[in-house]
């Protein structure tokens, strides 16, 4: 099962003059142990990449083997990996829950005010977002192309951003595409405080 980690603090902006925002490293959240821990920041790893979630968006959830398979190849490889839970309303018992029944083999954060999310410019789950080097945001989108639109599913899909982003990053090289068109549950802004 996933650690469960639980933001609680940070600031984060954008922009720095470049064509991608570059996302701060110092975003400090804690796990249920109490551990401070700041997921963005990469240490000695190629790339961080994050993976927007519910626990019940059933194009994300059906994302699970794939999310799963992409940790256990790319982890070795020189790539942290992060899901955010988007839903303000989730409860750690159910994220915990959720990680569980889809053998979630990474870290899990909470993010019920879209901190990340509004850093990396994400608007549906799930999305990819990977933070390269410089904190520089080299990759925005689709995990792959399964889903061509609501109720419109290949079998199999023809391309797979998410993994061609994490191929170039490994290899050293420019992602290729470095912003694709998700397809998914849209990403509803947090409720203000006291409603």
């Amino acid at each position: 099962m996933c650690a469960l980690i639980v933001l609680f603090g940070g600031v984060l902006g954008g922009g720095c003059g470049s064509s991608s925002p570059r996302i701060p490293p110092s975003i400090t959240l804690t796990d249920l142990a109490g551990t401070a821990r700041q997921p963005l920041e990469r240490g000695e790893a190629r790339a961080a990449a994050l993976i927007f979630i519910t626990t019940d968006c059933p194009i994300a959830n059906g994302y699970a083997p794939e999310i799963n398979r992409l940790v256990s190849y790319y982890s070795s490889r020189g790539i942290t990996f992060s899901l955010v839970h988007v839903d303000p309303a989730v409860t750690i018992e159910q994220a915990r829950k959720h990680a569980s029944d889809f053998k979630f083999t990474c870290p899990v954060v909470l993010d019920p005010s879209h901190w990340l999310v509004k850093a990396v410019g994400a608007t549906v789950t799930p999305e990819a977002a990977v933070i390269g080097k410089d904190q520089e945001l080299v990759y925005l989108g689709r995990i792959d192309d399964r889903h061509v639109d609501f109720g419109q599913k290949r079998a199999e899909p023809s391309q797979r951003d998410l993994q061609n982003a994490l191929d170039a990053i490994v290899a050293g090289t420019a992602v290729p595409v470095a912003r694709t068109k998700a397809v998914g549950c849209f990403i509803s802004d947090p409720a203000p405080a006291g409603e």
